[in-house]
């Protein structure tokens, strides 16, 4: 049986929204980091389950898509990139591997508490360098283009 994505998404939704409201986000952000928290979620899933991919892809690849939507969306909406991107990463934290790995271990399993959580150090890894990666795309547009503002000031200058 596969993963209804609708109902996926409309409960990231909902876990994204009600954490923009437990960091005090502005209202009027809360609708759409719901939805680029959904969006990373179901990114996940359907990389994850259909495609059968590990879960530091999945998760790598969430986090791009997230990061992506939430920088053009702090862009568009003119606020901070965390108004977005914090809440947008809660539906992939991957807290109940740390809490198995740690239960794990608490019961004498080591061997197998070692192994989750080291998977899910690695997942939290991929949740690192998917918003590193985006941060750095978009920091490069931007430096480019000022770097083209600058240029073309200083010809204007010039011929004055």
């Amino acid at each position: 049986m596969g993963i209804n994505y609708f109902t996926a998404f409309g409960f990231a939704f909902i876990a994204t929204a009600a954490f923009g409201i437990l960091f005090q986000a502005p209202r009027k952000s809360l609708p759409v980091s719901g939805v680029i928290g959904a969006v990373g979620w179901v990114v996940y899933c359907y990389i994850r389950k259909d495609m059968a991919y590990d879960s530091f892809y999945a998760m790598f690849f969430a986090t791009v898509a997230l990061s992506l939507l939430s920088e053009l969306a702090a862009r568009i909406f003119k606020q901070p990139v965390t108004i977005f991107v914090i809440p947008g990463i809660i539906p992939i934290v991957p807290g109940l591997g740390m809490y198995r790995g740690m239960a794990a271990i608490i019961e004498n399993n080591y061997d197998t508490g070692m192994n989750i959580l080291i998977t899910t150090g690695m997942d939290a890894s991929a949740i690192a360098l998917g918003m590193m990666l985006m941060t750095s795309v978009f920091r490069v547009i931007k430096i480019s283009k000022d770097h083209e503002r600058l240029l073309q000031l200083l010809h204007k200058e010039n011929k004055e």
